[in-house]
């Protein structure tokens, strides 16, 4: 009850230290867990779905990648690219869905000053903006991706100690102050995206929070995402080794029912993924509505200041 009442009292848009924002990111969806998987199911049943379509083309298209690496023919590499570049669009839209359904969420929370009554019926309009909101923010990150992180991949190589350290250095110096534009966007509806991009200011200024919260939580969430796609991995390692050795004319030993157990494997890991990502967003919106919260308080002294100084 005193946990609820602080929440009450609190609310998302109050100014606090990143540890508390940290803390009550952490506690906030533990505590309401079974309201958040009410109201997330039809968007974690679009993750789940779309896991299983990896799943089910994991060995073909991981055959076709080691056949183009041998230098094996066009035919595998035009597979490979079609069966990636559908997959990937599938993910960014579950992903964007998910990701929407999420903020909603975390703004009724705002709205509301204490945890709502949640019901996907009555908030799909909401969901939708939101979710192609989300849909821009992770479209920009991909660009972002896929024009300037992989050409650098390419050119220095995977294995090349400084790859990764411009990788790591594009990171810090744009992922994580573009938390606060990804925030800005979804959070609040009525600024479009080239005035949440300008935000990215504010996630300069407060850089070193966001990383430490990043770090914190996503170090966590890493750790635990790891564990639940172990089995998957091993599975699909299985069934890629297995492939393999028909393709080169050799009998399968592997048992029929791996191919349906690795599309459940990638279809739990997916859902237990989504579900550990609580523990980032929520930090993330906690700190936004801090940093929110000490912009309003400031604005607000600032005009009085100068009302005081007219009066004078």
């Amino acid at each position: 009850m005193e946990e609820e009442k602080r929440e009450v009292d609190g609310g998302l848009f109050v100014s606090r230290s990143y540890l508390v924002c940290l803390s009550e990111g952490i506690k906030l969806p533990t505590r309401h867990i079974l309201s958040l998987l009410r109201f997330l199911y039809p968007s974690l049943s679009a993750c789940a779905l779309t896991a299983a379509l990896w799943g089910v083309f994991f060995n073909q298209m991981s055959v076709a990648w080691t056949q183009w690496m041998d230098g094996d023919g066009a035919v595998a590499l035009s597979f490979l690219v079609i069966m990636f570049m559908l997959l990937v669009l599938l993910s960014m839209l579950s992903g964007s869905f998910y990701l929407g359904n999420v903020m909603t969420a975390v703004a009724c929370f705002a709205d509301a000053g204490r945890w709502p009554v949640l019901r996907f019926g009555s908030l799909r309009r909401e969901i939708f903006r939101t979710s192609l909101r989300a849909f821009n923010i992770l479209l920009v990150g991909q660009v972002f991706k896929y024009l300037v992180m992989v050409p650098v991949v390419w050119a220095l190589g995977m294995c090349s100690v400084w790859t990764w350290v411009a990788v790591g250095g594009m990171w810090l110096a744009f992922g994580v102050p573009y938390c606060m534009t990804g925030m800005d966007y979804m959070l609040d509806g009525r600024c479009g995206f080239i005035a949440s991009l300008k935000r990215m200011k504010d996630g300069y200024r407060h850089w070193t929070m966001f990383f430490i919260i990043l770090f914190c939580s996503g170090l966590l969430v890493e750790m635990l995402v790891v564990v639940a796609w172990l089995p998957a991995a091993i599975l699909s390692y299985a069934g890629h080794q297995s492939f393999v050795g028909v393709l080169a004319g050799d009998a399968t030993d592997l048992p029929s029912y791996i191919p349906a157990l690795i599309v459940l494997f990638f279809m739990l890991a997916a859902v237990l993924t989504c579900i550990f990502r609580w523990l980032v967003y929520f930090p993330l919106a906690f700190l936004y509505g801090s940093i929110e919260a000490r912009r309003c308080e400031k604005a607000f002294f600032e005009e009085e200041e100068h009302r005081l100084n007219d009066l004078h």
